[in-house]
């Protein structure tokens, strides 16, 4: 298993959303990064968000994975 995300495997999409807390030690923070950077080789695409996009925006971060879903 390269790793577990939110995704929609059909079409090869990955969605993160990086927490301030959950991102506090750098463990966490490089686990998350290796992650992502396993999906790429794999041919996935990584959308990533931050917690305030998700909570302010949630238009925005509906249209990108939308779009990307489209492609």
């Amino acid at each position: 298993m390269v790793a577990r995300v939110d995704a929609w495997p059909e079409a090869r999409l990955a969605v993160e959303v990086d927490g301030f807390a959950f991102h506090a030690d750098r463990s966490r923070y490089r686990s998350d990064r290796r992650r992502g950077n396993g999906l790429v080789p794999a041919g996935w695409q990584v959308l990533r968000f931050s917690w305030e996009d998700v909570t302010t925006r949630p238009d925005v971060v509906v249209g990108r994975v939308r779009l990307a879903l489209h492609r």
